[in-house]
């Protein structure tokens, strides 16, 4: 009896132990130590996908770790750096790609967190830097994703499933129809301005129509009365 209570006891820990180490690894970011103050870097919604929109995330505290405490329910920084915004720069880098800039913006009521938001297009590993100024003190830092440091960028699932192939071919059914729906209003143009062309003719030979008219009838009538 009191090993079947100690399971039913033990379980509900395990879920909780479980949901821990999910979230631990779920929103992975790296903490560093730069000078005087703690960086801690990753993406806004781990684990990161290409195509669908996310942000960087940095903290910045005072002193070697980010305390935390609870104000009105949320959990807030309790040592952060305030304004960093303001002498800071960021950017985000994959690949040979140039480098984006990342303006970064306080997150509200969120005191030392930053983001700023973009489109991941591609799978594979990012790397933030961030430099400038702080108090001034000069920073230029990297931080590159890995598994020990925050998420790459991961494909997501797609269903159904679709084709670059079948992409393509949708484009090109798209060009196709704006081209002849281009090439049938450029011939309604031509026709109307045809149609007005012959309207104006027949206008115009219409006062001689009548004047010729008009001379065969009092001919007409002349021959009447000889």
């Amino acid at each position: 009896m009191k090993r079947r209570t100690s399971i039913w006891l033990l379980a509900p820990l395990a879920a909780v132990l479980s949901m821990t180490v999910t979230s631990v690894a779920a929103f992975a970011h790296e903490v560093r130590p730069v000078g005087p103050y703690t960086f801690v870097v990753g993406f806004l919604n781990e684990p990161a996908y290409a195509q669908l929109q996310n942000s960087l995330d940095l903290t910045i505290c005072t002193g070697d770790k980010c305390n935390y405490t609870v104000q009105d329910g949320l959990r807030v920084v309790a040592n952060p750096v305030n304004n960093a915004d303001q002498t800071l720069k960021a950017e985000v880098i994959m690949g040979s790609a140039a480098p984006l800039a990342l303006p970064l913006e306080p997150r509200y009521a969120n005191p030392g967190k930053y983001a700023s938001y973009f489109i991941p297009s591609k799978v594979g590993t990012y790397i933030f830097h961030i430099f400038g100024t702080l108090n001034g003190m000069n920073i230029d830092e990297k931080f590159t994703s890995s598994p020990k440091t925050f998420s790459d960028v991961n494909q997501i699932h797609v269903y159904p499933a679709t084709s670059a192939a079948g992409t393509q071919e949708q484009v090109q059914a798209a060009q196709n129809s704006a081209s002849t729906a281009t090439t049938l209003g450029i011939v309604g143009i031509v026709l109307g301005l045809l149609g007005l062309a012959a309207g104006g003719y027949a206008l115009a030979r219409k006062p001689n129509s009548v004047a010729a008219q008009q001379t065969i009838d009092k001919s007409s009538a002349e021959s009447l009365r000889g």
